[in-house]
């Protein structure tokens, strides 16, 4: 791995750290001060937006790092047109929303109020556009815009909590403006510094051609990121629909507590995408790849087994005694995130080099297993149930990515999976680099 490559991967983590421990202390608050029926309320709020936003916005912020990759486009033209599909995404999302809320509330929003849900909707508009403009950093390996806009995200939702749901007592309405507020922090961060850095600032270059291109090209890895969203939060709406607001608040305490293993591997992916789609080379893309799986899977087995080790007494510590039970289906995600996180590595590889449908199909194969076992798994074992189904599911996404990813380019598993004396050299020297800049 380059010295770029380690860097900014080096300190995409360092600020992820930062970023986690403010959504750390966001998340407590909420969770604390709601209790575990009020967090399964605000859960299934914020995921309407999310969900929508999953469904419709057809893969364009990957499509924004390619192309800016590929250099085929102007950075005027990627931003005006990025505003532009945005407005129109969200126009549609609000719609399909309004239809959502009036006709199928009581399916899985049974304890949520109408007025909720619709404010709810006007969450849309941010999460398109500010998506879409952030990638354009991500794209022009401006690492340092990137993650300050991530922390700022973080560190806005655990503000606005501390005002809303803390201070105010706003309850789930609070927690649901602390997300919104969040978003649109991000969101004005974005445009200061797209036009501080890059005079970007009003869109008057939209490209037809570009938004025709990037349609193509996203939708080829969209469905993957659907049915990839399928498996990270369809377990929440079968909870819903089968058990009650307290156990998605439990269970979402022990999703969201995983998932923060995930800090290396969404910070060396995010990396890793970058520079893959900038080269031409497959053996310095393979050199790459095979370094940064074989590292995020072993610091984040290391941190998954910390977490493991402790997670009894700090779930009590931080978030109380109410979400004890969360501490079970928290120890059985632990085996399926671990491995995850190596397969996310893997899955901005294959979009780098091009070939995002790679992507879909595996992502289709762990979405049909993911419902079947929630089905068969919820009703018996609830909240554990769940947690057993999406890590036998992360297991399965591994696999078949590790398997194409090893035929594809001829490279042994132990490339991939297995540490590498000289990646210790390398932390050792980069690192002492780091410390003298």
């Amino acid at each position: 791995m380059s010295k770029g490559v380690f860097y900014n991967s080096f300190l995409t983590v360092i600020r992820q750290v930062l970023s986690i421990i403010f959504g750390l202390f966001a998340m407590i608050i909420i969770a604390r001060v709601l209790g575990s029926s009020g967090q399964g309320q605000y859960t299934l709020a914020i995921l309407l937006p999310n969900l929508l936003y999953t469904l419709l916005n057809s893969g364009l912020s990957v499509s924004t790092v390619f192309y800016i990759g590929q250099k085929k486009y102007s950075d005027c033209q990627i931003y005006s047109t990025n505003l532009f599909t945005s407005s129109l995404l969200s126009i549609a999302s609000i719609f399909i929303g309004l239809i959502i809320i009036f006709f199928f509330k009581g399916y899985f929003f049974e304890s949520l109020t109408v007025k909720l849900l619709l404010y709810t909707l006007l969450i849309i508009p941010l999460l398109f556009t500010q998506k879409n403009l952030q990638t354009i950093f991500q794209g022009k390996e401006d690492f340092e815009k990137f993650n300050m806009i991530v922390i700022l995200n973080q560190l806005g939702l655990l503000l606005f909590a501390i005002l809303f749901v803390l201070v105010l007592d706003m309850g789930v309405f609070g927690a649901v403006l602390s997300f919104a507020m969040s978003q649109l922090l991000m969101l004005l961060a974005s445009f200061y510094f797209l036009k501080a850095y890059y005079n970007l600032l009003l869109p008057n270059q939209v490209s037809m051609n570009y938004a025709k291109d990037s349609f193509i090209f996203g939708l080829k890895g969209h469905i993957s990121n659907v049915l990839s969203f399928i498996n990270y939060r369809i377990d929440i709406f079968i909870l819903a629909y089968f058990l009650d607001d307290i156990a998605v608040g439990l269970y979402s305490v022990a999703v969201l507590i995983s998932e923060r293993i995930w800090l290396v591997s969404q910070s060396v992916s995010s990396v890793l995408f970058a520079r893959v789609a900038n080269l031409s080379d497959d053996v310095e893309r393979n050199k790459f790849t095979s370094l940064a799986s074989r590292n995020t899977l072993l610091i984040t087995f290391v941190g998954g087994l910390i977490l493991a080790l402790v997670s009894h007494w700090f779930i009590n510590l931080f978030f109380g005694e109410s979400y004890s039970q969360s501490v079970i289906p928290f120890l059985y995600l632990i085996p399926g995130v671990v491995i995850f996180s190596m397969s996310k590595v893997l899955a901005n590889d294959f979009i780098g080099r091009g070939y995002p449908e790679i992507n879909t199909y595996i992502a289709f194969v762990t979405a049909l297993c993911n419902l079947g076992l929630n089905f068969w798994l919820i009703p018996k074992y609830g909240i554990k149930g769940a947690a057993i189904a999406t890590t036998s599911s992360y297991l399965l996404d591994a696999l078949m990515k590790s398997c194409y990813f090893s035929f594809k380019n001829n490279i042994s598993f132990s490339e991939f999976y297995i540490i590498k004396l000289s990646d210790l050299t390398l932390y050792k020297n980069q690192i002492n680099k780091y410390l003298k800049r």
